[in-house]
């Protein structure tokens, strides 16, 4: 019972991110072992839904043309079987993570939207249908969803909240259920059964908008769009992490580095979200990439009593690997 509980805070704060503090989202992600867990799950599940796609079509007429012509619906499956422990998870991550960047952005606007052809061809638009055999009462009453990732330099406006996309690609799709969302892209309501086969770079603008009776409307964008001067990126530039030398005894982990948004002088790992030195997904390379896109950025690390000198030489050549040159060690 505790974990659907759980299971269904986290979808709640998937459906409205902004209720919720970084630190609620800390406290929730950080509550035991298995949340701890279910949060690296959900950053691989998250990279697994990124396809590459070789063509780069940027016409929205054309590309719905295109798909009435074939009638038939494409339908973007995925096997049940092999996601079936961590399709939760992939819903979750979208809202808790939009939240947590959302909640740490520093002015700063964004000039340079040119896409990384790396990420040009990347698709705007997924389809994910709930499998029959599902039994889960959570994602039968939510039901099918789209998918929509963005590249840099799109616009995102949801409800009071607005910024502009700063990373190459965006860290998080936006899932929405079509039960009881309505998304239109360029005025045209979407057909889940027939997407339009777009890459993300086409995306100019996403507005977001919530009725108080849950039901919510996406407009999509792939017209040209100018962005306010007050509207800020998404990268909050400051970084701190802690080093406490060995994995502490009443954490139920088994990591020695812990990471914070913004500058903090804590040496108490209750107040920093886990990470770790080196996994195949969401090790602390990843927040250290993200900051040093900023030329501001500054990382501040705090180093507990006892950290062997080893781990501070580890830390700094990571910095450096991942093109952060502004940074202080502090010690207890």
């Amino acid at each position: 019972m505790k974990e659907e509980k759980s299971i269904r805070q986290l979808l709640e704060m998937l459906d409205n991110p902004d209720a919720y503090t970084e630190q609620e989202i800390r406290d929730i992600i950080n509550r035991n072992e298995d949340t701890r867990e279910a949060y690296r799950l959900m950053v691989k599940s998250k990279r697994s839904i990124r396809h590459s796609h070789a063509n780069s079509l940027t016409n929205v007429d054309a590309a719905w043309k295109r798909f009435n012509r074939k009638r038939k619906a494409q339908k973007q499956r995925f096997n049940w079987m092999k996601f079936a422990a961590s399709l939760i998870i992939v819903l979750l991550i979208t809202g808790v993570s939009l939240a947590a960047y959302r909640a740490v952005m520093l002015p700063k606007q964004v000039a340079e939207t040119k896409v990384d052809e790396e990420y040009a061809n990347k698709k705007m638009l997924h389809a994910w249908f709930l499998p029959k055999d599902c039994k889960h009462p959570i994602l039968k009453e939510r039901g099918d969803a789209i998918w929509v990732s963005w590249c840099k330099g799109t616009w995102i406006v949801n409800g009071d909240d607005s910024f502009v996309e700063e990373h190459p690609f965006c860290v998080w799709s936006y899932t929405f259920h079509v039960k009881n969302t309505t998304i239109r892209l360029d005025g045209k309501v979407l057909d889940i059964n027939n997407l339009p086969d777009l890459p993300a770079s086409a995306l100019k603008k996403m507005e977001i908008h919530y009725n108080e009776d849950g039901h919510g409307t996406v407009h999509l964008s792939t017209k040209p769009v100018h962005i306010p001067t007050n509207v800020k990126g998404n990268i909050n530039p400051e970084l701190t992490i802690l080093l406490t030398g060995t994995p502490p005894k009443d954490s139920g982990t088994k990591t020695s580095i812990w990471f914070r948004r913004g500058t903090h002088n804590s040496f108490s790992w209750k107040e920093y979200g886990f990470t770790s030195w080196k996994w195949d997904v969401d090790d602390i390379s990843k927040y250290l990439k993200e900051v040093s896109i900023r030329k501001d950025h500054h990382v501040r690390i705090n180093i507990c009593k006892g950290t062997p000198q080893k781990h501070i030489d580890r830390i700094k050549n990571i910095m450096n690997e991942c093109g952060v040159t502004n940074y202080e060690l502090v010690k207890q």
